[in-house]
């Protein structure tokens, strides 16, 4: 039977009307990237900040997160996890992670470490200095990201603006090897400012972990030799303990400096030079959405430090010890209550 004309053209209308749809269709669905998120010991602000990035620039992402509880012996199944699941991008926190996860440059096993999906680190405190990359300007492999800690000197100068310190003691955790740099970057710059560094290791139980409870003896141990401040480094055991070790720095009298923002915020740190949590979350996300929105390729994106970082001081730890900020110190500083 022959259609009359007008229904003809109804359904040819129709016709020509539902193909677009369909296109429109199958564009509203595009792929969401998916970011396999590797943490070292649990949420931090940075992570959150990251998210909160992707959120406010209405880009669609798909978290993963998995959290290796400082025992980076779990890399290896979650990497073969993040494979699985057709990760995009693999997120790194902290020297550790990003050293297990990418492996150092030049000393890359295929077979161990990432070699194909993107990896974007966070919380590397030297990433040249801990052989993560050659050179900032390219890491000239598959990965990029941002560090969080102000250079040692620097760091010192910012110790003597309160006063003149001679004897730092130094706590780290000897299989960190951030904590490990941090310190031998802190002793060979210390001699130019006039300073003697006694460090001490944490102790490691039989399973090669750090010992928490050993962190009060070891802060009354290093006010009896006769430190004049404690110095906590960009150390991931130590900014999980913080508010057992700034206290009991404290309890014995002894003012700390801490080279991370947590210390300070979130424990009894006396005062130090930082950068931002949040501001890092914020810079390394923007690296991941460089990758994953804009086709650039890691080795095109530069490793960054963050260009600002904050003076801060908790005023009731400084009251409690006696020791007032100097004036130089109250102009520049952000002052904690």
């Amino acid at each position: 039977m022959t259609l009359p004309r007008r229904h003809f053209l109804r359904n040819a209308a129709l016709m020509a009307a539902a193909a677009p749809l369909s296109a429109l269709a199958h564009r509203a669905s595009p792929h969401i990237p998916r970011i396999y998120m590797i943490l070292y010991r649990g949420e931090t602000p940075v992570e959150q900040r990251f998210r909160q990035y992707f959120a406010e620039q209405k880009l669609a992402a798909e978290f993963i997160v998995r959290d290796v509880q400082m025992d980076v012996g779990r890399i290896p199944a979650l990497l073969a996890e993040a494979r699985a699941l057709g990760a995009d991008l693999i997120y790194t926190y902290g020297t550790p992670v990003t050293l297990a996860v990418a492996g150092k440059e030049g000393a890359v096993d295929p077979d161990v470490h990432e070699t194909g999906i993107p990896v974007v680190f966070t919380m590397v405190s030297s990433p040249q200095g801990c052989g993560v990359v050659h050179s900032l300007q390219s890491s000239g492999r598959n990965l990029t990201g941002a560090s969080h800690a102000m250079p040692v000197r620097e760091q010192m100068q910012a110790i003597r603006a309160w006063r003149r310190f001679t004897r730092i003691g130094v706590i780290y955790t000897p299989n960190e090897p951030n904590a490990m740099l941090s310190t031998r970057q802190l002793r060979a710059a210390a001699s130019g400012f006039g300073c003697e560094i006694i460090a001490r290791p944490v102790p490691l139980d039989g399973n090669g972990m750090p010992q928490a409870a050993a962190l009060p003896a070891m802060v009354a141990e290093l006010a009896q030799q006769r430190a004049e401040l404690l110095y906590i480094g960009p150390d991931n055991f130590l900014s999980a303990h913080g508010k057992e070790l700034t206290q009991a720095a404290l309890d014995a009298h002894l003012p700390t400096y801490s080279a991370t923002e947590s210390n300070l915020r979130h424990a009894r740190a006396m005062f130090g030079l930082v950068s931002g949590y949040s501001s890092l979350g914020r810079l390394t996300a923007h690296k991941a959405a460089q990758i994953l929105y804009h086709g650039k390729t890691p080795d095109a994106i530069p490793v960054e430090t963050l260009g600002s970082f904050s003076y801060l001081v908790n005023m009731e730890v400084a009251a409690e010890l006696g020791m007032r900020p100097p004036a130089a110190v109250l102009q520049r500083a952000e002052l904690l209550r």
